[in-house]
């Protein structure tokens, strides 16, 4: 009898061994991945232009990133202007994008219907040319800044809403920061 039961375990153990073994290599590992990875490459995409439109003062290519409900919102354009009135950059120097980021979705036969996403920019490190007092003369300080943003990758119900929705910017190490897209 006791015999019987250790066979019993012996076969479960091995049986419940090899389970563990390939459950690594389940053909929806695949699919997770290629998820992932479009997800960091669309991330840095969007992360790079918001970026490229604060550092180079392109008001409009970043008025375009918003989804059509929030450009047409009646606070929107004061708020595009505070933003680039807080972003104060004479020179970019660096940045950091975090690729993994929260979000959630609903997909049909495979396909996303609705996504959203959160990603940060980690940090954007500029220098800002303050004057010294004396004719003509500057120095550059550092300035180091976070994007916080909420973006709706795909809609098919609501295309309006498609484009960031929410976005903030953080003057680090200060309590001082900008929010767009959140109604007044």
């Amino acid at each position: 009898m006791r015999e019987k039961i250790v066979k019993r375990v012996v076969v479960l153990m091995t049986a419940l061994a090899l389970f563990c073994l390939n459950a690594c290599s389940f053909p929806g590992a695949d699919r997770i991945n290629k998820i992932l990875s479009e997800e960091s490459a669309l991330i840095r995409d969007e992360s790079e232009e918001i970026i490229r439109c604060l550092t180079e003062g392109d008001k409009d290519g970043f008025c375009a990133l918003f989804s059509e409900e929030i450009r047409n919102s009646d606070y929107f354009t004061d708020k595009v202007d505070d933003a680039f009135s807080f972003f104060d950059c004479d020179v970019y120097l660096i940045s950091q994008i975090q690729e993994a980021a929260g979000g959630s979705g609903s997909t049909d036969h495979g396909k996303y219907t609705e996504r959203t996403l959160s990603p940060e920019i980690t940090y954007i490190k500029v220098l800002q040319a303050v004057p010294t007092g004396v004719e003509g003369g500057e120095v550059y300080v550092d300035r180091y800044y976070q994007v916080r943003y909420r973006w709706i990758v795909t809609d098919e119900d609501h295309p309006e809403r498609v484009g960031i929705q929410e976005l903030e910017i953080e003057l680090l190490n200060t309590d001082q920061s900008v929010m767009i897209g959140i109604p007044e």
